[in-house]
């Protein structure tokens, strides 16, 4: 086990089910561990039926983190929660601030069409949230290239790109590192039908499966739209719809809004089903494993340019050939490596088409593009995603102009200017 301690601080329920914040505290965590590192992740509650061989503890407050914060070595943190809570700049304990999911974007698109007067200040949370953990981080995770341009431009905003930082780290890439959310390194293991058994699908139905929240940025009403133009009548739908696992999300709005519009269509309950629970991190390769195809779909709007949409990774790590909207970085992986379909966004007629185009591939093609979509998982497990996070835990430190917070020879330069002044009017005198 190497020397020092390192906590990683999570702002979601960290436990049996879990959205994407909380899955990626447990990776990294797992990671880290795994590394040789000692490691300790808190989170606003805990269960006991995800295993976990690191030491973890729960808080709430400052009263019930700070004392586990203070003697880190180091501290991994998102960026919503460092905001916050930034009394942790103050402990002198190097900050890596996780930044790969950028929910200032998420919440122009959640709250769109209100008052302005009632978007105002949850815009102005979501700007403070993503900008002040900038202004002490020592280092940051983004979860791709568009997310490292964002945040050097925000680190720029805040004075951050100046010479003491430069002068160790010209390129800023040991400042903003690349850490993307990964897949297993263990391969899925299938024990079960409980896709189309909850769905009571037929076992030749081709499902297209949404495999995550209904979150308001996303389309799935396209998909709905797009099982009633398929020529092929045994293509489903499946949507997660359960109440988010974190209680301050709850119920999503946009789950009724798509019972809504597959109800109008006919389809609600034959050929498009809503599964009411949150799938278990550690069962969802069964729910995984009973689909077709994998299916990612969003608007166009400024969210998916910085988005790491990141149920396409349990797409990869199952072999689910992929159907998703252009614009987000993970399509371009999709479209470059023949992963499966990409389409335009809203496009329901293109969208049945590539569900039809699937369908009917033979059993060859299939496997061949399975073989790929396992390559592509490989080369995206966790261990060698968290790589750049575990190189800087091994041996962390201040950023630079933290160490330094005035340069030595400027104060000089300032004192002797002081002295020189105060003999000159002396003189004078």
């Amino acid at each position: 086990m190497a020397e020092g301690r390192i906590v990683v601080v999570g702002g979601d329920p960290v436990g049996s089910v879990m959205a994407g914040p909380a899955i990626r505290c447990y990776e990294l965590s797992r990671a880290l561990f795994e590394a040789g590192l000692d490691v300790n992740l808190v989170a606003p509650s805990l269960s006991d039926d995800l295993p976990m061989p690191w030491t973890s503890a729960v808080w709430s407050d400052r009263e019930t983190l700070q004392p586990i914060v203070e003697g880190a070595t180091a501290i991994v943190i998102f960026a919503p929660v460092l905001a916050e809570n930034m009394w942790m700049a103050e402990l002198n304990i190097p900050l890596i601030v996780d930044a790969y999911d950028p929910g200032l974007f998420e919440t122009l698109e959640a709250h769109r069409g209100r008052t302005l007067d009632e978007q105002r200040d949850w815009i102005k949370d979501a700007t403070r949230h993503m900008v002040e953990p900038m202004r002490v981080a020592d280092v940051v995770l983004v979860a791709s290239q568009r997310q490292r341009h964002l945040m050097l431009g925000v680190l720029a905003a805040v004075g951050r790109v100046e010479p003491r930082i430069i002068a160790e780290d010209p390129t800023f890439n040991s400042m903003v590192r690349v850490v993307p959310f990964g897949t297993d390194d263990a391969k899925p293991i299938r024990s079960g039908n409980p896709l189309r058994e909850t769905c009571n699908f037929s076992d030749d139905a081709f499902v297209a499966y949404w495999g995550g929240g209904l979150y308001s940025w996303l389309d799935p009403l396209t998909l709905i739209e797009a099982i009633a133009h398929c020529r092929d009548k045994s293509i489903v739908a499946a949507f997660l719809a359960g109440p988010h696992p974190t209680p301050a999300v709850g119920e999503l709005p946009l789950v009724e809004v798509a019972k809504r519009r597959a109800s109008e269509l006919g389809l609600l309950g034959s050929r498009v089903a809503f599964i009411e629970t949150w799938i278990p991190y550690n069962d969802r390769s069964n729910w995984l494993a009973d689909a077709d195809s994998g299916v990612s779909l969003h608007l166009d709007h400024l969210e998916t340019e910085f988005a790491f949409r990141t149920r396409i990774l349990d797409y990869l790590w199952s072999g689910l050939p992929i159907v998703c909207s252009r614009g987000d970085v993970l399509s371009e992986v999709v479209e470059t490596d023949d992963l499966g379909i990409v389409v335009e966004a809203g496009n329901a007629e293109a969208l049945a088409s590539a569900l039809d185009f699937l369908a009917s591939e033979t059993e060859t093609e299939r496997e061949a593009r399975r073989l790929r979509l396992s390559l592509e998982a490989d080369r995206r497990r966790w261990s060698e995603m968290a790589q750049p996070l575990v190189d800087f835990c091994l041996s962390p430190q201040l950023a630079a102009d933290r160490r330094f917070p005035e340069p030595v020879h400027h104060g000089l330069r300032w004192r002797v200017g002081v002295v020189v002044r105060a003999m000159q009017e002396a003189l004078r005198g």
